[in-house]
């Protein structure tokens, strides 16, 4: 059974994702891969946007009412699709990135704010 969890989206409502494990990170190779015709060096917006579909498509579970699902509808010349991939995609990587434990007892955060570390 995958373990799952919910992130609201201001605006577009709650997506409930599975948490990434080891064959997702796979998954999402293979998706990528599809979706870039296996393009070997594919252009910095085709691999950025092929990463953001492919990684939604593996993770999400359920999405909220007026969100499709299937991804390869929605409409590219459309002027709100790429920012609501991308303000779901951004909500999702936040959700996860506060999954991780902190392994340095907060030394890479303190250097970041540049606090010297004791």
């Amino acid at each position: 059974m995958r373990t799952t969890f919910q992130v609201e989206v201001e605006g577009i409502g709650t997506f409930t994702f599975a948490r990434r494990a080891m064959r997702d990170h796979f998954k999402i190779g293979v998706e990528f891969s599809k979706l870039t015709d296996g393009v070997e060096t594919p252009s910095r917006n085709l691999e950025f946007i092929a990463d953001i579909i492919a990684t939604l498509r593996v993770l999400t579970v359920e999405a909220p009412d007026g969100w499709d699902m299937d991804l390869d509808k929605l409409d590219p010349l459309d002027d709100d699709t790429f920012p609501r991939i991308l303000k779901v995609f951004t909500a999702l990587r936040e959700k996860e990135l506060s999954f991780r434990q902190d392994k340095d007892g907060g030394k890479q955060k303190n250097r970041e704010a540049g606090i010297d570390n004791p």
